[in-house]
């Protein structure tokens, strides 16, 4: 993404963060102590270098996703200010961006499911003039779209709603949590009093430049896992063909590769095991596309780009 998102301080969140924490502290013991033992759930990362974690269930929820939310969006909206500042953020009534507009409207009723907090998001996309391929998806809805991915591939209708449901499942199951670091956000809260809670051996550090965060997500395999099976899932029952999932990202995989600090395929892993992973589920899917189109599976037509030899075709 631009260079000047990096360059946006963090300076929002922190103050939300400070607004919304005296409630939580006020009730950290009760909940450190009712809080069930932790548990090595998918997608959880690692411990820090340095960092000795104590109670990591209840530390990840010193982060309420009201709060996360907040912090988010209020970053998402630094960043879009930034980007009209700079003349680089295309407006609402560009075609590309209309476009974009009207496939999230179409995958919006059907992320609810997988989130009752969606109830009350406003989905919101912005796409930045940038030749990077980068879109990342936020808590509280917010998607943020590099211009490159609409004019370097080139991607057709339901190419772009599986990208779409894919960016929308990472935000509706807080995969950013990890890369913003919860343990870094909660150190503007007072190192202090939240070593003693939690357990942590060393001081947190303090609070990162957010934004530049946000601008350099990186998913582990396990999110992307996630991602993609709730993505499908969406994507498909608002009838976009689950099969272009494969062609999907088999043209991201192409067009980024060769970019280690900003390619697409980077911040988000693809492998040969993901490909086969993604045409094992299209059983699951494809059901779901054609009830929503109104068709039944047998009937619906060859996809255009799926081959014998391209499902064999072996990813580097």
């Amino acid at each position: 993404m631009p260079a000047e998102f990096a360059k946006v301080l963090g300076t929002a969140a922190a103050g939300l963060l400070l607004a919304c924490a005296a409630p939580v502290l006020a009730a950290s013991e009760a909940a450190a102590a009712s809080a069930p033992a932790a548990q090595h759930a998918a997608g959880y990362a690692p411990a820090q270098p340095g960092v000795q974690y104590g109670n990591a269930f209840a530390f990840r929820n010193l982060i309420p996703s009201p709060v996360l939310e907040q912090i988010t969006t209020a970053q998402y909206r630094q960043m879009v200010q930034a980007a009209a500042q700079s003349n680089t953020l295309l407006p609402a009534d560009d075609a590309r961006v209309k476009r974009l507009h009207g496939f999230v409207d179409r995958l919006a009723p059907y992320a609810v499911k997988w989130n009752d907090r969606v109830k009350g998001w406003h989905w919101e996309l912005n796409v930045v003039r940038s030749r990077g391929t980068r879109i990342v998806g936020l808590p509280g809805g917010k998607l943020l779209v590099d211009s490159g991915l609409l004019d370097r591939l080139r991607l057709n209708d339901n190419e772009w709603g599986v990208l779409l449901a894919h960016e929308m499942a990472h935000a509706l199951r807080e995969h950013a949590r990890e890369g913003l670091g919860d343990m870094q956000v909660a150190a503007t809260l007072g190192a202090n009093p939240i070593s003693s809670l939690y357990g942590l051996t060393e001081p947190l550090p303090a609070l990162p430049d957010i934004a530049q965060r946000l601008a350099a997500l990186r998913y582990g395999p396990t999110d992307e896992t996630e991602a993609d099976v709730i993505g499908g899932d969406i994507a498909a029952r608002a009838g976009f063909d689950p099969r272009a999932a494969i062609t999907l990202w088999d043209k991201l995989a192409a067009a980024t590769r060769g970019d280690r600090a900003h390619g697409f395929i980077y911040a988000h892993p693809y492998d040969k095991r993901r490909r086969q992973d993604l045409l094992k589920r299209l059983g699951d899917w494809m059901p779901v596309y054609a009830k929503a189109i109104g068709k039944r599976v047998e009937t619906l037509p060859p996809y255009a780009g799926i081959s014998a030899v391209q499902r064999k075709t072996r990813l580097r």
